[in-house]
């Protein structure tokens, strides 16, 4: 065999598996990255890193014994006095109904936790008695509600009769009613250190679930804002108060029911609902 012509040993093809190669790999890394990047950015990890200890929730209903911290929470979560509920209200709602609300917690140790700050540190108890380490649970976000015998959240929903501790949480004209099949959804509060961090969503989902398990309503309802009457402050709503977002709630299944009648806060509020199937019935 004599010697091979440069273009026998098809240079110019072995060039080119080379730069494949290597644009494989650019491809690859730039790949990598941008994952690495997505998950140091996700909701996930922005959760953890505002958290002084690793996010191990703990979902339960509310009492009145959590009002200090609901009412911190409420306070911190809505800056609009007219927006949220007032603590002799929050009370009302906590001692009637305390089945209707969900509360998301996370149990710190101070002693972890120097220099961390959030709303509901100051209010919250003490894990366990005698607890060597002092771990306390600490509240991140609430949903509180009544009952009501409307399919749509009234002025009356949102009232609570001036003598309701006389009455014994007898249901009257305003407020919860023991008898009602809709659930008045009043509040969704997350800390404002925790907002976008899918706390939120977290709570929603858990709270929808449990109220169809129970088997205690036919429908959640709710009021809020669309985003499309607030262009003027459109960053300031989508990074602290998803609540005013039609949106939002559409990803939970809420069908939008028009403008509401209701004037609380100064009106301007649509109605939303999510109709509830039901708890699952065991097979015969």
């Amino acid at each position: 065999m004599g010697p091979l012509h440069p273009k026998d040993l098809n240079i110019d093809h072995a060039v080119d598996e080379s730069d494949d190669v290597d644009s494989d790999f650019a491809s690859t890394q730039k790949r990598l990255s941008q994952k690495r990047r997505a998950a140091k950015d996700s909701p996930e990890a922005r959760l953890q890193k505002a958290l002084p200890c690793q996010f191990l929730p703990n979902t339960r209903p509310l009492t009145v014994s959590d009002l200090e911290s609901v009412v911190a929470l409420e306070n911190a979560a809505f800056p609009n006095p007219e927006h949220r509920a007032s603590r002799e209200k929050l009370e009302y709602r906590l001692t009637t109904c305390p089945e209707l609300s969900l509360g998301v917690f996370c149990t710190v140790v101070p002693g972890q936790a120097k220099g961390w700050q959030i709303e509901t540190l100051a209010s919250a108890k003490p894990v366990e008695t005698h607890r060597a380490d002092g771990a306390v649970s600490v509240l991140l976000a609430h949903i509180v509600s009544t009952a009501s015998l409307n399919e749509t959240v009234t002025d009356s929903d949102m009232g609570f009769p001036a003598d309701w501790r006389a009455r014994g949480g007898k249901s009257t004209e305003l407020g919860h009613q023991e008898s009602g099949r809709t659930i008045a959804l009043h509040s969704l509060a997350v800390v404002p250190k925790l907002q976008g961090c899918g706390v939120g969503k977290m709570i929603v989902k858990a709270y929808i679930q449990q109220m169809n398990n129970s088997g205690l309503a036919d429908r959640v309802a709710l009021l809020c804002q669309d985003v499309r009457s607030l262009l003027s402050c459109v960053r300031l709503i989508i990074d602290n108060f998803p609540q005013y977002l039609v949106n939002y709630y559409e990803r939970f299944g809420f069908q939008s029911k028009g403008a509401s009648p209701a004037q609380f806060g100064g009106g301007g509020w649509h109605d939303m609902t999510l109709e509830l199937p039901g708890p699952s019935k065991p097979p015969f």
